[in-house]
């Protein structure tokens, strides 16, 4: 009975896991380049259960038991991993030629203090020294890794991610892919950074100016799975308490005929 007890608890912690997964989707509904996360779970390894105390033969110097395994036993579930989902989001026109959007698979490559990341959030700005610059201030990168100076300069990127500057070529964005989606990490703030071993290839993927990718959350889809969630974890929370109050039975009124 203990043992049902923990099962429905692990049923209730992977459920609350998964309730606030996708409460942090829905809260970033709007954000700009934002992925949607997903909770993959799977069952705690099963446990084989095998009879104690059984009258065991002895034949010959060997030792048998006629009937030694029981059966298995599930323990639960348990939270694999949390996995962003790379999904295309939706293209909005801004008409702001500082927005960068990308069709297809690629990432922008931005420097931070904390080293390289990569975003497929294209609401950029200029900062006070001309450079075109994430929200969070950190400098997007060209392909030859510098950062990129627009000053007051008119900026026009064409679909292949060159850079003019007042119609003279500078550069080319450094839009990348790594060999693997897997070996990117979500940090927050729409950042990824890459896990150790990662390798990047240029990426083979339309830009567009004066567009922003819209998050790719499905915000009814998201309802339906966050009260999926809490309607799990409501009936091992039922579970629990019809655990606890049979014991309760057991211990009160049972035990005062032993």
């Amino acid at each position: 009975m203990i043992v049902g007890m923990y099962t429905s608890a692990s049923g209730m912690l992977a459920q609350a896991a998964r309730h606030d997964t996708i409460a942090n989707n829905l809260a970033n509904v709007s954000t700009p380049g934002f992925k949607a996360d997903a909770v993959m779970m799977s069952e705690h390894p099963k446990q084989f259960l095998h009879r104690l105390s059984d009258n065991l033969f002895n034949f010959k110097g060997f030792v048998a038991d006629p009937a030694p395994a029981i059966g298995s036993r599930g323990q639960g579930t348990m939270i694999d991993s949390i996995l962003p989902n790379f999904k295309q989001g939706t293209i909005i026109n801004t008409e702001n030629k500082f927005d960068v959007a990308l069709m297809g698979s690629g990432w922008f490559t931005i420097s931070t203090l904390r080293g390289r990341r990569f975003t497929r959030a294209g609401n950029f700005s200029l900062d006070s020294m001309g450079r075109l610059v994430t929200r969070s201030g950190d400098p997007v990168l060209s392909s030859t890794g510098a950062e990129i100076v627009v000053g007051a300069k008119r900026l026009d990127i064409n679909k292949a991610g060159d850079i003019y500057l007042d119609g003279d070529e500078a550069g080319k964005l450094a839009v990348v892919i790594p060999s693997d989606s897997g070996m990117l990490v979500k940090e927050g703030e729409s950042l990824y950074s890459p896990a150790a071993g990662a390798r990047f290839g240029q990426a083979d993927c339309e830009v567009v100016q004066g567009s922003i990718e819209g998050s790719n959350v499905n915000a009814m889809l998201g309802m339906a799975e966050m009260l999926e969630a809490l309607r799990a974890y409501e009936a091992n929370q039922r579970a629990i308490q019809a655990q606890d109050e049979t014991l309760n039975r057991l211990i009160s009124e049972v035990g005062r005929f032993g």
